[in-house]
């Protein structure tokens, strides 16, 4: 590991913690079982619905069968496991609260800097650490000529029950809310309470990021690039459109979500209710799991950058977060916080209410759902704001140098401000 550059650790960790050099090496038997299983699947025959080119059903069968084709005769997965054990990756062991060691998986870029700003990455759902890799790499072609001054410390953890972290417990429930604690345990863990924190996130990762900063006071500033916000009370949307109160935009993103609201949301649906069943039937087939994980790849993005049905080089990434969720049988065990959400999503997304530091977000067009401007600025939480004209569900993945240079924009702002070096 000490020869992959960004790779030595700023503080010593305890012992008791286990850290250790990890890299990910899926054996050959393996990937001879994920192509039997792709040349072995019967994808069902065309139909009405699958027919429908738009998604509007869902996965097109065209695009489905098309990926899966290229997913066993044309992809490799040597090189992008070979991409991401570029990167320095760790495991280390904590306990919770309760005396129940967990054990996180993580990729980072450490720095040699005395003041470098400690910053980890929250990823989402269908997501993985693999939404981060063109960040990092943009971040490391950055710093290259002088890896010591790079001004971060970046760790991108995989939540429990994601990756080749552990599985959540087997006796009792578990929630965003622990796995919030558990990436304030990690940041302790690494030597960053001192100095403090940033955190990031999106989707799950940004439902996750402000309890972090409620739960923790190391964590200084918080970043987000999804936020779940209702109208103000007394706000009747439908008239405020009508009257142009919204912005061209804001009006259509509105829009989009009541469509996703309307038809996009049967997997909190399916995995929040009868996740027993969920968890085997999409987790047993690759087919099954690139139909529904690689659905929301390609509907949640935005085409004009992210564009898997015609890019290879974005087809490789979806197939690389779907091949990691295929060899670390994760689906089954990724899917707790759809049973919090399936009871009202407000309890899952309402984390930024709470939120007692600077508070940055950044509004992707394509995203799912994105407040209008006036109701942000209502809830007085919202110190720093972006919006682009360009980017989706997955920022990280579609947009990597937009996204870094609005974490650094605002991290530039307001970290010296609430007392850093």
């Amino acid at each position: 590991m000490a020869s992959i550059p960004f790779s030595t650790l700023p503080h010593l960790v305890n012992p008791t913690a286990n850290l250790s050099p990890f890299s990910i090496s899926v054996p050959d038997q393996e990937l001879d079982n994920l192509k039997t299983l792709l040349r072995l699947s019967h994808i069902a025959d065309p139909n009405w619905e699958n027919s429908h080119n738009d998604g509007f059903f869902g996965i097109p069968r065209d695009v489905l069968v098309n990926l899966v084709e290229y997913w066993q005769n044309g992809y490799s997965w040597r090189k992008w496991e070979s991409a991401l054990n570029s990167f320095p990756q760790y495991k280390i062991t904590l306990p919770d609260d309760d005396g129940q060691p967990y054990t996180i998986h993580f990729l980072a870029l450490f720095s040699s800097k005395p003041s470098a700003v400690p910053v980890v990455l929250l990823h989402g759902w269908p997501g993985s650490v693999l939404e981060f890799l063109p960040l990092l790499e943009h971040v490391r072609t950055q710093h290259a000529k002088a890896p010591a001054e790079l001004p971060y410390h970046i760790v991108v953890p995989h939540f429990i029950g994601y990756g080749f972290s552990s599985p959540p417990p087997r006796d009792r429930d578990f929630r965003h809310v622990d796995n919030a604690r558990l990436v304030a345990k990690l940041m302790h863990a690494l030597g960053f309470a001192e100095s403090g924190y940033v955190v990031q996130g999106g989707d799950l990762g940004g439902a996750t990021a402000p309890i972090v900063s409620k739960l923790d006071p190391a964590c200084r500033l918080v970043h987000v690039n999804m936020l779940n916000i209702p109208p103000p009370e007394g706000t009747d949307v439908e008239a405020d459109i009508h009257a142009g109160r919204y912005e061209t935009d804001e009006a259509a993103s509105l829009a989009r979500t009541q469509e996703f609201i309307a038809r996009g949301t049967a997997f909190i649906q399916l995995d929040g209710t009868r996740t027993s069943t969920a968890g085997f039937v999409i987790g047993s087939n690759p087919v099954s799991l690139l139909a529904w994980v690689g659905e929301k790849m390609v509907s949640w993005t935005d085409a004009t950058v992210f564009d898997p049905i015609n890019s290879t080089a974005c087809r490789d990434l979806l197939l690389t977060n779907v091949s990691l969720y295929w060899f670390s049988c994760c689906y089954p065990t990724s899917m707790y916080h759809h049973r919090i959400a399936v009871t009202g999503l407000s309890v899952l997304t309402d984390g930024w209410r709470d939120v007692a530091v600077p508070m940055g977000y950044s509004w992707f067009r394509k995203e799912i759902s994105n407040p209008p401007k006036a109701w942000i600025d209502h809830t007085k939480k919202v110190c720093w704001y972006r919006k682009h004209e360009k980017g989706g569900h997955f920022a990280a993945l579609e947009q990597p140098e937009v996204l870094w240079q609005d974490i650094e924009d605002f991290v530039g702002e307001f970290w010296a401000k609430d007392g850093g070096n």
